[in-house]
């Protein structure tokens, strides 16, 4: 049978039937980005107050308990005039206490952690590592150099900054130290130990032989692993810990230990170099103030994940970059342009700013979109079945209206349009209901041209303006589908159908589409935004997104805005 003995006391033995050990364990190490939002929590004790209540005509407890969201049972126990026997006994004007339970809240935060595969220098992450049986112990960590030499020798411990801007190559932390936070969730880590660190130094030579290193690196990353320890610690030396980790690193009592963690292929850490021009939430709140706060924090998160692949790293492209996609998503908010134009929107859109010149009338125009109004009927099909020219592959649908509208036209804010104004002109016609809020519109205006097929297709509505640019017309979406699977053959995307969506509802994916098109299939944006924040840039860049210059006035203000604050 075994027998126990004692460490403090060496002379006090016991023998005892067969035990299970349970030893503790280290079950889990990885690298984490950390969620913090604000809660409401009710405050579930609540406040008992009383309210007397004046009795009027046609009460009865049951119907007061209705109105006041209690119980009959609760009105009599509340007021001591009342019983079972005389609770049919109300009179008009009598006073009852009743009780009033009021609800409070109040908001805390609340941590979560998301796992990551990827990191850069000097951005502040965590790594979290989960535990059975360790509460209270303290834990160390390293992060280790692995596959091949890079910002260290193969196995070498990596320089990390910590939660206090110090430097070192080894961190320690209490095991449960987050239940002494105020976040309202902080008991869900009794047994994780979580570290805030940066993969970081304050050695500047160092840090330039780091980032020399990494761009000569495959795809300009290296690879990394954590190794956790929590039985070499002073005074945890007889702690008999079983460790789930990945590969060994040392011994408990002749017993390997496994306390290397994503040191296998396919689970590495990946590090590459910070972007060039990193922006934040809090530039991004000045440039957009009617933005919300989630989207800044994924916006800048994304930006400046793909800024250097896509060569938006310096101030003027990125000044011009936020300028564009923050006024075609109202300032970063839409990710999806809306359909709903009303009668006034379409004219001052489509007809107005839309003018060609008149079939029969020499030195007279019309309206290019006719079949928007009332009593103009076109055929709608394509003028051109297979266009070569840039003006055929602009034209649209027939322009075959039977006496098309003479217009004459003016000059407004350096741009000729039509000289009535919706008022005037509504004296006149009526655009037609079937285009007004609805997806019609733009399978007509759209139609025939961006390689859309005529309205009846339905194109012009289902290659829409989606992402942070607005990606419109069937040949952007087909560019974006064809450099995406060329960039990223192991994640394809189909732009062409079901994955569309992720334009209109995943940051990430958003983000990079609209760089993608801003640097290769507007080929030549970069260079044009690098002529500076004059207005003449402005407008140029704005051609190149738009296609036109709607929206001018807003691009201007929010690319200079940007250039002040991230000047």
């Amino acid at each position: 049978m075994p027998t126990i003995t004692f460490n403090d006391y060496s002379s006090v033995t016991k023998t005892t039937n067969s035990l299970t050990i349970i030893r503790p364990e280290v079950t889990k190490a990885y690298f984490a980005e950390a969620k913090i939002e604000e809660v409401e929590v009710e405050n579930t004790s609540g406040v008992q107050e009383n309210e007397i209540y004046t009795v009027i005509s046609g009460d009865t407890l049951s119907k007061i308990a209705n109105k006041k969201g209690t119980t009959v049972s609760a009105i009599i126990e509340s007021d001591a005039s009342l019983t079972d026997d005389n609770k049919g006994d109300l009179t008009v004007g009598q006073k009852i206490t009743l009780p009033n339970t009021v609800a409070t809240t109040e908001k805390k935060k609340k941590i979560t952690f998301e796992k990551i595969s990827k990191g850069t220098i000097g951005k502040d992450i965590y790594v979290v590592v989960e535990t059975k049986r360790l509460n209270g112990y303290m834990m160390s960590l390293n992060i280790r150099q692995g596959v091949s030499k890079c910002v260290g020798e193969l196995d070498e411990n990596v320089m990390l900054k910590d939660d206090q801007d110090d430097y070192h190559t080894l961190l320690k932390t209490k095991i449960g130290g987050m239940c002494e936070t105020d976040f309202v969730n902080k008991d869900d880590y009794v047994d994780h130990a979580i570290f805030k660190l940066a993969i970081d130094t304050n050695d500047t030579k160092r840090k330039e032989d780091w980032i020399k290193a990494l761009e000569k690196e495959t795809d300009k990353k290296t690879f990394l692993y954590i190794l956790t320890d929590a039985h070499t610690i002073n005074g945890q030396e007889k702690l008999n810990i079983t460790y789930l980790g990945d590969t060994e690193e040392g011994e408990i009592r002749g017993e390997k230990v496994t306390n290397r963690w994503l040191d296998v292929d396919g689970q590495w850490f990946e590090l590459k170099n910070g972007c060039k021009f990193p922006i934040t939430p809090e530039q991004l709140l000045e440039i957009f103030p009617k933005s919300i706060k989630d989207r800044r924090e994924e916006v800048s998160k994304a930006i400046n994940s793909y800024s250097d692949e896509f060569e938006i790293h310096n101030l003027n492209r990125m000044s011009h970059f936020l300028g564009q996609i923050g006024t075609e998503t109202g300032q970063l908010k839409d990710l999806k342009e809306s359909y709903n134009y009303s009668a006034k929107n379409i004219y001052n859109t489509f007809l107005r700013k839309v003018l060609i010149e008149h079939p029969t009338i020499e030195d007279k125009f019309t309206f290019k979109y006719h079949d928007l109004i009332d009593g103009y009927n076109a055929t709608l099909e394509c003028e051109y079945s297979n266009p070569s020219t840039n003006s055929q592959k602009g034209y649209g649908h027939k322009r075959d209206v039977e006496n098309p509208i003479e217009v004459t036209r003016v000059l407004l804010n350096g741009k000729y349009v039509a000289s009535w104004d919706y008022t005037a002109f509504k004296e006149l016609y009526t655009v037609k209901s079937s285009y007004t809020q609805s997806k019609t519109l733009f399978d007509y205006v759209y139609g025939c041209r961006m390689e859309n097929g005529k309205k009846s297709t339905e194109d012009g509505s289902d290659y829409f303006g989606v992402g942070f640019i607005h990606l419109t017309g069937k040949n952007k979406y087909k560019a974006l589908d064809k450099k995406w699977k060329e960039l990223y053959p192991d994640d394809p995307k189909d732009f062409m159908g079901d994955d569309i969506s992720l334009l209109k509802t995943n940051v990430d994916v958003a983000i990079k589409a609209s760089m993608i098109i801003w640097t290769h299939v507007q080929n030549g944006t970069n260079m044009e935004a690098d002529n500076g924040n004059n207005n003449a840039t402005i407008k140029a860049v704005t051609k190149d997104v738009n296609g036109g210059d709607n929206g001018l006035e807003m691009r201007k203000g929010f690319t200079k805005k940007a250039f002040e604050v991230l000047s």
